[in-house]
């Protein structure tokens, strides 16, 4: 029993850090920002400005691209950005 609980418990908090992390449940979304700030990040750090402090215009334009796709892809996108390894 306490094996379940705590298999439970770990899905829950694997489930819950990317939604800590971008501070959104949709994952067109979290790739809308994670792409912003992929594309902001570099240009930002060479002009002096904080590359974590993406703009909402950014994300926003960002959020155009990922309105075409499903939850499905952009899940998928998702998880290869995390997987990939690659920065």
């Amino acid at each position: 029993m306490r094996l379940i609980l705590g298999l439970i418990l770990l899905v829950a908090i694997a489930a819950a850090i990317p939604v800590v992390y971008y501070g959104e449940v949709d994952p067109c979304r979290m790739l809308a920002k994670d792409m912003a700030h992929e594309a902001y990040g570099p240009l930002a750090g060479l002009v002096g400005n904080d590359p974590d402090e993406v703009p909402e215009a950014m994300e926003s334009s960002m959020r155009l691209v990922t309105s075409q796709m499903s939850a499905r892809e952009c899940s998928d996108k998702l998880w290869e950005r995390w997987t990939s390894g690659a920065e």
